[in-house]
């Protein structure tokens, strides 16, 4: 409301009185005291709160002591932050990324509590620490990053996000760091597969078949297929068969001229791309990453396994009648043309194993992944020698608030549980037109 304080109404005296005229008077004093509120706020002159100042230099910004604990904080180190086996870690990385965070505070005329300073103190340096951890591991080791899979990663990332510098102004981030993370994630997975942590047995894929074969029986045929999507006209957001009607953003409608041109337009790309898919030597999933349109193009294309009654007719009707291998002309739906190419067909009843072999073996890899990226921090930041200038800057440990310590469910448990609940719908995960999207966004860090 902007005030300091609501002036209080004084009570009456209340004196004996026959029930209904106690209702009574209980009934005008809730008439009333709205209106004498109203009248005693607009009388002390309550107005709009003063807009509050931006700070104009950080350095001079001082973190607030808060009841959550943090105060105690001491002045950042002036030197590197920290050495991971002699190598110093500059000022300069930590900074980069801290006085982002403290940004964030100082744009809205607040000071960063000293809670928060603490959190980002700690949470910066242990990263830049890690991640120098990873960089000598993966020298010693003689493993290399995927390269490609960080281009992808990036790629991925600014897709459907217009202000790409205001993201990242709002994450708090930058190219660089953000990069780093990226870089270092796949550090970690070049480092597990090497010592053969993430690698999956055929008695674990056994095991899980049996466990999930039955949320995939079905009383419909169904078959596997990726496409190649190019959607008609000026798009905001590029629609997919497999996302609900109504999901995208459909750009302007156009004049009958308009969508002629329109049409046209999109059907010639669409020949040109079915001739390049169609090539020798062609291979769909890259054409498909690089030229599609919707959620699928990430994944070459590849929109999973579904009945017919899943997908706009148009589409079911080509892919039903094709062979495996093969690759369609284009198809027109209301969403634009495809480009089929049909990757796996089955008979009613329950899939076989190998037609849900590689979803398994990546579920499996990834619940690998996140267990041994646990484990693997905790072996390095053992083995090799690190100082944290830092964290003598940071005061005592606060203390734990209660019920902080809720087990968090397994990345790769949460999607097999989503998987789970859409085949028990009726259909393969990715390939249910009301489902929404595969995965869960990002979280993103304070």
């Amino acid at each position: 409301m902007g005030c300091a304080y609501y002036p209080r109404i004084a009570k009456a005296p209340v004196v004996a009185a026959p029930r209904l005229a106690v209702v009574a008077q209980r009934s005008a004093m809730r008439r009333i005291y709205p209106i004498l509120i109203s009248s005693l706020l607009l009388a002390t002159g309550c107005g709009n709160p003063p807009t509050p100042e931006k700070a104009k230099d950080l350095e001079k910004i001082q973190p607030k002591d808060s009841a959550e604990g943090g105060a105690g904080l001491t002045a950042l180190p002036t030197g590197p932050i920290a050495s991971v086996g002699g190598v110093e870690i500059a000022q300069a990385s930590f900074r980069e990324i801290y006085d982002l965070k403290v940004k964030k505070y100082a744009d809205r005329g607040r000071e960063i509590p000293a809670s928060a300073d603490r959190r980002y103190r700690k949470s910066i340096v242990e990263r830049l620490i890690y991640h120098e951890v990873l960089k000598q591991e993966a020298e010693k080791l003689g493993v290399k990053y995927d390269e490609a899979a960080l281009k992808e990663r990036e790629e991925q990332q600014k897709r459907g996000i217009r202000d790409w510098d205001k993201h990242l102004e709002r994450r708090g981030e930058t190219e660089v760091s953000l990069r780093e993370m990226y870089i270092a994630e796949l550090r970690e997975k070049a480092i597990l597969d090497k010592s053969g942590k993430l690698k999956v047995t055929p008695e674990e894929i056994e095991e899980d078949y049996q466990k999930i074969k039955g949320n995939w029986k079905s009383d419909q045929p169904r078959v596997r297929a990726s496409h190649i999507l190019i959607p008609i006209g000026p798009q905001k957001v590029a629609m997919d068969p497999h996302v609900e009607p109504g999901a995208a953003e459909k750009g302007p409608e156009g004049t009958e001229e308009e969508k002629a041109k329109w049409d046209a337009e999109a059907k010639t790309l669409a020949d040109e791309l079915h001739k390049a898919a169609t090539a020798a030597g062609a291979d769909f999933a890259t054409i498909a990453k690089d030229k599609s349109t919707g959620p699928s193009a990430a994944k070459g294309g590849d929109i999973g396994i579904f009945t017919a009654d899943r997908m706009a007719q148009e589409f079911s009707d080509v892919a039903f009648k094709m062979n495996v291998g093969e690759t369609s002309a284009p198809v027109k739906t209301k969403f634009g043309f495809h480009i089929i190419k049909l990757t796996g067909k089955w008979p009613a009843g329950e899939l076989p194993k190998d037609a849900l072999e590689d979803q398994i073996v990546s579920r499996l890899e990834q619940r690998k992944l996140h267990q041994g990226r646990r484990e693997l921090k905790e072996e390095l930041l053992a083995k090799y020698t690190v100082v944290d200038n830092v964290a003598p800057t940071l005061g005592p440990e606060p203390d734990k608030k209660a019920g902080a310590g809720r087990k968090a469910l397994d990345p790769a448990d949460r999607k097999a549980a989503m998987e789970k609940r859409r085949a028990a719908a009726g259909g393969a995960a990715d390939a249910d037109p009301k489902a929404g999207a595969d995965e869960e966004p990002e979280p993103e860090p304070d």
